[in-house]
């Protein structure tokens, strides 16, 4: 990976010296080597299967499809992403940072940008309007601060309205929406938006709720004189359980990459690979791993792989509310089904089980049943948002068979309570 690669993926990598290629990174300069990283896996992409998803969405709704590409394209890297959707018939990108929307701008792109967090400052939001991004409003004091704007510089100010039906982060109330009807002179209201909370149970019902309350506060703007224009609420999950609910577009971001449950028709577009470094051999009864987690019932044959949590295995969302109640029905349920929910890799065209804990970066492969030495691929289903920065990103046209890793799909919202744009 050339140092020209980093300054445009990573810059604050790059600022610290840091490049990533070969298995390994390392710091340059004079200062003190406060951080030294190596890597042995490498993040695959297989951009026919993105393409294919795209498809997929596209039977799932007759409105437009927001390709939603955050995160540093959910971390396979922004261009990259970029230069894969750019070859099909996505209209439309998503985005919530500055940096990437004037980023996919210098990249070549002319279509629609939607800025799905809503600048709240004229230092924010000047770039976008000179861009012609969409941006996402959310409240009188930044209506006044566009409007503002827009007299200043004379460019179109171009919005969609972004309602708070359950998320309670940005938007407004859908209840209570002001007029904004002395803002049609300066700002150009080209659509209307909400953002769905994604509550793990009674998942439908909170979506159906969330949809009649988003459709409550379009025709309040109606009523006031404000077009609707295009209308989205469905996510990812959404959009592949419940469609467009009735609206007029719909946001996928997860689902681009077959991340998202259920997957319908949706594949496996992104995985980590790595290979085996070493065979080691243990006896019946010996322990493996961290707190001695696995005691083998028989002589066994396990494969070392230099990977693991710092490599995105194994890890996801944990933040919020969860109960004591809720940890400990969960860790009761992972222990009655410790088997079933085991973390797996795949060799060929065999999935072989991850022995005890992972280690940040080694894990342990039972290949007792398995013909496979040292050399030979590895592949980990994995969250891209959580690999590493550093790992090599290798896109391929096309695979015989993506791996079907026997691993639940990580949904990248989990963090919103399983909703993402």
């Amino acid at each position: 990976m050339s140092d020209e690669t980093i300054r445009k993926q990573w810059p604050l990598l790059s600022e610290a010296g840091l490049l990533p290629g070969g298995g390994s990174a390392v710091r340059r300069g004079s200062q003190e080597d406060d951080l030294v990283c190596v890597r042995h896996g490498r993040l695959v992409i297989d951009e026919a299967a993105i393409r294919r998803n795209v498809r997929v969405l596209r039977e799932r709704t007759k409105g437009e499809l927001i390709a939603v590409v955050k995160e540093n394209g959910y971390g396979l890297g922004l261009h990259r992403l970029y230069s894969i959707l750019a070859q099909t018939d996505v209209t439309w990108l998503g985005v919530t940072g500055n940096e990437e929307a004037l980023a996919l701008r210098r990249f070549g792109w002319k279509k629609e940008i939607l800025m799905m967090t809503p600048p709240l400052s004229r230092e924010e939001a000047l770039p976008l309007v000179r861009a012609n991004v969409v941006m996402a409003l959310h409240s009188l004091p930044q209506a006044k601060m566009l409007a503002a704007l827009h007299r200043e510089i004379g460019l179109p100010v171009r919005v969609h309205v972004k309602i708070d039906t359950g998320m309670g982060r940005y938007g407004f109330a859908w209840d209570d929406v002001p007029s904004l009807k002395d803002f049609t002179k300066d700002i150009s209201f080209e659509g209307v938006f909400s953002h769905l909370a994604g509550r793990p149970r009674r998942y439908a019902e909170q979506v159906e709720e969330q949809a009649d309350r988003l459709s409550q506060a379009i025709e309040s703007l109606e009523e006031m004189g404000i077009p609707a224009g295009m209308t989205h609420l469905s996510n990812s999950r959404a959009v592949m359980t419940l469609g467009d609910l009735g609206f007029t577009a719909v946001r996928a971001g997860t689902a681009l990459l077959g991340k998202t449950m259920p997957k319908g028709k949706l594949t496996e577009a992104v995985w980590l690979e790595s290979e085996i470094a070493d065979i080691i051999r243990r006896k019946k009864g010996s322990t493996i791993s961290y707190q001695s987690q696995d005691t083998l019932t028989r002589d066994s044959r396990l494969g070392l792989v230099r990977v693991g949590h710092g490599d995105g295995i194994g890890i996801g969302y944990t933040d919020g509310r969860d109960t004591l109640v809720h940890g400990i029905l969960s860790a009761a349920k992972h222990g009655l089904r410790r088997k079933a929910d085991r973390i797996t890799a795949k060799i060929g065209e065999k999935r072989v089980p991850v022995l005890g804990k992972c280690g940040v970066a080694h894990v342990l492969l039972d290949l007792t049943d398995v013909k496979a030495g040292v050399g030979d691929t590895v592949s980990f289903s994995i969250n891209p948002l959580l690999s590493n920065p550093l790992a090599d990103r290798v896109v391929i046209t096309g695979a015989p068979e993506v791996p079907d890793v026997d691993v639940p799909d990580v949904d990248v919202s989990e963090r919103d309570k399983e909703e993402e744009r």
